[in-house]
């Protein structure tokens, strides 16, 4: 009885997870197509247009490993897929800490941050960010030393990021609830501080996960929950963005289109500039 209900359990958990992984790709793929083509384009549509992307190819790497796990496919194939779900695990856990921090250098610093910021910083950023974990890719392969590197990038990514997104969250709770402007406190930051909250709940457990791979340890059970999280982490984000955006439930029906131009507005930090001014 007991394998019974194992074996339901199993099957109930996959489904789940299949379903999560197609709604989540849904999301991010309408999110990638407004940003791409239909929304005016500014530095915070930048970060998210990339973090989408990566998200989305988490998802396609999760569902591709799941699939050949379920086929008992032991070949080279999924270590690829392997790899590439690591590398785009390790982009969107780089992009989420980039927007973070650079939304906390508005808060701290909006004048300095408003002068000196460079138009094509956004852009930089996220090419620089895409190109790093293929260069540690490069090393993995150039020096055959899979557990070294493996290990050197899972602490790197906890011990670097995860700090620095703690902090992030909580200049920007400071921000979010305790700004005299409450008015003026914009919806990007309350969508962003939503985020980065999703991310320390559901996507570290992963980077713990990796962590105690790479150091021989490993509990399946923990690795379901590490997998589950992953996958939550990177369907969620256009959920946040739809439930900000919209107004009031009672009001008529928006698109998808007004909704997004209110979440991904710049004005906010523009009249914040202007106000220290």
């Amino acid at each position: 009885p007991f394998g019974l209900f194992l074996g339901h359990l199993t099957l109930f958990l996959i489904s789940i997870f299949y379903l999560i992984c197609a709604l989540g790709l849904m999301g991010n793929g309408t999110v990638l197509w407004y940003l791409c083509f239909v929304i005016k384009k500014n530095p915070i549509t930048t970060y998210v247009l990339n973090l989408a992307a990566a998200d989305s190819a988490v998802l396609i790497c999760l569902l591709c490993i799941t699939l050949l796990s379920l086929l008992k496919e032991t070949n080279n194939s999924i270590i690829v897929i392997l790899h590439c779900f690591f590398l785009a695990y390790s982009i969107s856990q780089y992009l989420l800490t980039a927007i973070s921090i650079e939304k906390c250098l508005s808060v701290i610093f909006p004048i300095w941050y408003r002068c000196h910021r460079p138009e094509c910083l956004s852009a930089i950023i996220c090419v620089l960010l895409w190109i790093m974990p293929f260069l540690f890719l490069g090393l993995l392969v150039f020096i055959n030393e899979n557990f070294k590197v493996s290990q050197s990038i899972c602490i790197i990514n906890f011990i670097l990021c995860t700090p620095l997104v703690i902090m992030s969250t909580a200049v920007l709770f400071i921000r979010v609830f305790c700004s005299l402007h409450r008015r003026e406190r914009g919806r990007f930051y309350i969508v962003l501080l939503i985020t980065l909250f999703v991310f320390l709940l559901f996507g570290t457990p992963l980077s713990i996960m990796f962590i105690c791979i790479s150091f021989g340890y490993l509990n399946y059970m923990y690795m379901v929950i590490s997998l589950m999280g992953a996958c939550i982490n990177s369907s969620v984000n256009p959920l946040i963005y739809f439930l900000i955006g919209r107004k009031k439930m009672h009001q008529s029906k928006e698109t998808l289109k007004l909704i997004f131009q209110r979440v991904f507005s710049d004005n906010v930090g523009c009249r914040e500039s202007g106000q220290s001014a």
